[in-house]
């Protein structure tokens, strides 16, 4: 019964024990089969919401609500969508849509402690996962309070009436754009049977495209991430405003403040309207509750606020519970043959029925080597030949260079398809729900425990099975110790690339060999800025690594017997910082007039499209130019995600003067200067 107590976080408990409610009595009751505990204005004097404790007072006082309410005939918390139209809690226009439309009709068991008391109109604080279904949980109250505030609103507009773009009535923030338009998605569904209206503000598209948009179709429930919702809120031009909001939402709600957003919501509330004037309800989702989030919920909460733990801790968390696969390599050259390998694997067996259907998501370090796998794996594919063995597995790419329309575009289908690739850096590793996803495979040692864990649980949501697969190089065995500590990794020998020495001549069964020839050769056909963008990013994952010149020589092989390149490209100029003209031994891993001295080059400026050559070197435009589709792509990939199919960065620099190998830009290398975070 007391479940909620005993789970309750000693941050949490702690934090709110030196405040008190400002009301002079609140009432408390145990919700039947629930592990949370609505705190609301009513009979039991001098109850502080700090009491998560146990006591015997505790106790008796709830047992005593209890009491009260059965004498009274309440019932007990809705279960089941059609009940809460039944009982009058939620309108019936948005009920049928949630059950005949979207053939929802059990609450899952965050739905069920959240529901129910936010719609008595009480602060939430939800501790809940994601892919758990607190969408919903937040939506529904959401858009209950808002017709229940302008029931006119439940109904569809007869005939033309164009809601204002200073009538929003909800703001739901989101910590990254996949998750707000994922959000989206889902509101404008249950409110397509009433008369509200849903806009999103994300960055990556144009503000003015969605202020236009707003200020035409006007807007009820407005989502989007901090900065751009700090952006078109202060800006008093816009004309979108929030003078009547009913509801603010924070989803993911660690996140927002781990990612450093705590100003532009301290920003996004000082544009919104006094709630000691215009009363609003605040509801608050996350997945951990530590202690910055203790202060954002002190600061934002009203007194009386509802906290729910929606995770058991008999639940056993997805690192434990889904299987880990550790796989080293020899050297990087062998991470695409072993990639490529263990795909035709597992699609092998989801062909012949003896596993459910391949669909993999599988993350990289940087988001050149993210569009130089796409790309890799395209030519394997064949394109659209029905010969090839990766026919019909559709591929999608997702990374922050992209726009944000393709990334939306990448992410729906691979969302809604039965079988498929993700190519992916860690900008889909959190907050994402991408159903049935079979496989998660991380090639390279994630920056921390924390990233591998959270792209892990991309597999084994809601019931389903799951397993990571984790590839890793010489440079990693060691590192691996320290960074992924007491996960249940478990070494793989039976794939067969990983052990080849590519270097030299070697026997091996005629299968791989094949294998192996197709993936240089695939390398080969993609265009050459890819590689060179790859190359480098590489050195910016490795940043943390000593020995520099072991891995330039690692780096290099990977260009020679894993590319096929008669010379490795230029490597970054601030590699050996300090170094003057350190030439790498037996290969023309410099280049001309190149080293560590380049006066237009910063130390540690890793980035993707920095172009880190030399003076001679016109190769500044690689990275983010990199990677947007190639001329037999047409904008595909080899499933439909691709969406671009623009040249960029494939025909910049391929006439005109001469280059040395790897130049193929029009412009000098140090125009751009990158962070290592740009990787991401």
């Amino acid at each position: 019964m007391f479940g909620a107590l005993r789970r309750c976080p000693a941050s949490l408990s702690r934090s709110l024990s030196s405040s008190t409610l400002s009301t002079s009595a609140v009432r408390l009751r145990l919700l039947p089969s629930s592990n949370a505990i609505r705190i609301s204005a009513a009979r039991v004097p001098g109850v502080a919401t700090a009491a998560f404790h146990q006591s015997a007072k505790w106790r008796q006082q709830v047992a005593t609500a209890e009491r009260v309410d059965q004498q009274h005939g309440q019932d007990g918390p809705v279960t089941h969508f059609k009940d809460l139209a039944s009982r009058g809690l939620v309108h019936p226009n948005v009920i049928n849509t949630i059950t005949k439309q979207m053939k929802l009709e059990t609450m899952t068991d965050v739905q069920c402690r959240t529901i129910n008391e936010a719609l008595s109109g009480v602060d939430i604080i939800a501790q809940a996962k994601t892919g758990t279904g607190k969408t919903l949980g937040f939506l529904i109250p959401v858009v209950q309070r808002i017709i229940q505030n302008d029931p006119k609103l439940a109904e569809k507009p007869r005939g033309y009436k164009r809601a204002k773009p200073d009538d929003i009535r909800a703001i739901i923030i989101s910590p990254t754009r996949e998750l707000a338009e994922q959000i989206a998605v889902e509101a404008k569904k249950i409110t397509s049977g009433t008369g509200l209206v849903v806009q999103i503000a994300v960055g990556g598209t144009q503000k003015r495209a969605m202020l236009q948009k707003t200020q035409r179709e006007g807007c009820h429930i407005l989502i989007g991430t901090p900065g751009r919702l700090c952006d078109i809120l202060s800006d008093a031009y816009s004309g979108v405003k929030a003078p009547n909001l009913n509801a603010l939402v924070m989803d993911e709600a660690d996140r927002l403040l781990d990612e450093g957003f705590s100003k532009e919501i301290d920003d996004i509330k000082s544009y919104l309207p006094d709630p000691q004037q215009v009363e609003r309800q605040t509801l608050m989702f996350s997945a951990t509750i530590p202690r910055n989030v203790v202060d954002l919920v002190r600061k934002t909460m009203r007194p009386g606020f509802h906290y729910a733990k929606c995770v058991s801790e008999d639940e056993v968390p997805t690192h434990e519970r889904v299987p880990q696969n550790m796989v080293h390599v020899e050297g990087f050259e062998n991470i695409m043959p072993t990639l490529y390998e263990l795909v035709l694997q597992e699609h092998g067996e989801a062909k012949s029925g003896e596993s459910p259907p391949f669909k993999a998501i599988i993350y990289f370090n940087s988001t050149a080597e993210v569009t130089l796998a796409a790309s890799v794996f395209f030519k394997l594919s064949g394109g659209f030949k029905r010969d090839k063995p990766l026919h019909g597995v559709r591929a999608y790419e997702i990374h922050s260079k992209l726009s944000q329309a393709q990334r939306t575009r990448a992410s729906d289908d691979f969302r809604f398809c039965q079988s498929g690739i993700l190519f992916s850096s860690d900008v889909t590793a959190r907050g994402m729900d991408f159903p049935n996803v079979t496989h998660v495979i991380q090639v390279g040692l994630p920056r921390d425990r924390d990233s591998y864990i959270h792209r892990l649980g991309r597999t084994g949501r809601a019931g389903k099975e799951g397993e990571g697969w984790l590839i890793l190089t010489p440079f990693e065995r060691q590192e691996v110790r320290r960074r992924l500590r007491d996960l249940p990794l478990k070494h793989d020998t039976s794939l067969q690339s990983p052990k080849v020495d590519m270097s030299a001549p070697t026997e091996m069964p005629e299968t791989v060999a094949k294998m192996l020839g197709e993936v240089v050769e695939a390398h080969k056909r993609v265009y050459p800025d890819q590689l060179d963008a790859a190359f480098r990013g590489l050195f910016g994952s490795f940043q943390w690594y000593g020995d520099k010149q072991g891995l330039l020589e690692g780096a290099n092989r990977l260009a020679e017997f894993g590319w096929g390149m008669p010379q490795p490209p230029n490597p970054p100029a601030a590699l050996f910082q300090g170094g003057g003209r350190r030439r790498a031994s037996g290969s023309g891993g410099f280049g001309g007039r190149g080293g560590s001295g380049d006066r237009d080059r910063r130390a540690g400026g890793f980035g993707d499209s920095a172009g880190f050559g030399d003076r001679d070197r016109r190769g500044g435009g690689f990275g983010d130019r990199a990677g947007f589709g190639d001329r037999d792509r047409r904008g595909g990939s080899f499933g439909d995600s691709r969406g671009s199919g623009d040249r960029r960065g494939g025909d910049r620099g391929f006439g005109g003067k001469p280059r040395r190998p790897g130049g193929f830009g029009d412009r000098p290398g140090g125009e751009r200067k990158k962070r290592v975070a740009d990787f991401y």
